[in-house]
């Protein structure tokens, strides 16, 4: 009789433990589920892209080389202190490789490539790696001509100023050289922007975002511009390198004589390619949508596009809401060549876009069921599912705290 009565002590203290450990397993689910569901809404912005863009995502840095197999003249080191003073509002940091200043790891390979240049080379190199490798956008002398193609352009400084005042998306049109194809290609740009000016409407803001706004939401326009880039153009040379680094195929595709368009956004941020027949009606109105839609994460790192280099002080025009340091910020510049697949909304489509994320091997096509980067009207439709969220975790952990027990 002791010994039954000691086993059903046992028996229940066992329960107990189990249910308490499920209960604690329980309280530690329905927690994460919930924490998770606001953490996902919390992500989300009603603020337009290309707003939220200029505001708040500080554009990625290039690391620009100056390499020389001997210690620079005295017209080599007063151009180089000219160059500090003229790159001060860009988006650049300089090393020097004379042949006296000691070499980083990192930079050996981009030093290497052209340190048995005759005279004293640049070479301007993104900050991210791509498969471990480093990614050179354009190389040239080391010359005051050269650093300025480099900081800046006539189009890129029509972009730039354009952004701040009131374009809300400037493209770029960079020709083939045929100008029966160019004109052809431009003129349907142009009139798709004018419609699509009059066709798309900005999301309402929520009063909780409007603290990362600085302007009042009735300020806030659609405004398209498209500006023509010549390949042959001499002072766009480095512009036009930095584009066709964005993705890893368009160097290709330029030397076949494909004309392109790039949406910029932001700070100077390009959102990708359209190509040849790509630049059509539906393309061009999806590219469009999605930068004039609500803001569907604000981490600038989980969304398309990569930065251009250009000298231009943002932070003069454009007041800043919440100041953001840039360590907290996750940055994504050119050389994520590879994080944008080649063939994203290049050529003419039903589908939406293509996340960067579908595109886990090189050459993958997209699918249907790969076409799923946020579009403007996903806004309310990820609301609803962390709602759901929420529900779900709620009723399960009824279940378990309430409902039947064995």
């Amino acid at each position: 009789m002791k010994k039954l009565q000691n086993a059903n002590s046992v028996d229940v203290l066992c329960r107990s433990i189990g249910l308490a450990m499920r209960s604690n397993a329980v309280r530690f689910f329905f927690t994460v589920a919930i924490l998770a569901s606001f953490a996902s809404i919390a992500l989300c912005c009603s603020i337009p892209v290309f707003r939220y863009a200029l505001e708040h995502w500080i554009p990625e840095p290039f690391i620009v080389h100056i390499i020389s197999a001997s210690p620079l003249d005295e017209s080599q080191k007063a151009l180089l202190k000219d160059f500090e003073e003229l790159g001060k509002n860009a988006n650049i940091r300089l090393k020097v490789s004379d042949g006296q200043s000691p070499k980083s790891d990192e930079s050996k390979s981009i030093v290497q490539t052209v340190s048995n240049r005759d005279s004293a080379w640049m070479a301007v190199e993104t900050t991210k790696k791509v498969e471990g490798l480093t990614q050179v956008i354009w190389d040239a002398p080391f010359s005051r001509e050269t650093v300025q193609q480099l900081l800046s352009s006539p189009v890129r400084k029509r972009i730039c100023e354009g952004l701040v005042d009131k374009d809300s998306v400037s493209w770029v049109f960079l020709e083939s050289g045929d100008p029966t194809v160019d004109d052809a290609k431009f003129a349907k740009l142009e009139s798709e922007l004018r419609r699509l000016e009059n066709v798309i409407k900005l999301p309402e803001i929520d009063t909780a975002d409007l603290k990362d706004l600085s302007k009042s939401p009735e300020e806030l326009k659609i405004r398209f511009t498209a500006h023509r880039l010549s390949r042959s153009d001499r002072l766009e040379a480095a512009f036009v390198s930095m584009l066709l680094t964005t993705e890893s195929d368009l160097r290709e595709e330029f030397d076949k004589g494909s004309p392109m368009a790039f949406p910029v956004f932001g700070r100077g941020r390009v959102l990708y390619a359209l190509l040849g027949d790509g630049i059509a009606a539906s393309t061009i109105e999806e590219a469009s949508r999605f930068l004039a839609g609500a803001c569907q994460c604000t981490v600038k790192a989980d969304n398309p596009g990569v930065d251009m280099l250009v000298a231009f002080d943002w932070d003069e025009h454009v007041q800043i809401t919440e100041p953001k340091k840039e360590e907290d910020m996750p940055l994504t510049g050119l050389g994520a060549v590879t994080s944008i697949p080649p063939e994203t909304a290049r050529y003419e489509s039903s589908h939406p876009l293509v996340p960067q994320e579908a595109v886990a091997v090189q050459g993958m096509k997209p699918t249907r069921s790969q076409t799923n980067l946020p579009s403007s009207q996903s806004f309310t439709l990820v609301t609803l599912v962390a709602l759901a969220a929420i529900v779900g975790s709620i009723t399960m952990g009824w279940m378990f705290f309430f409902g039947p027990k064995s």
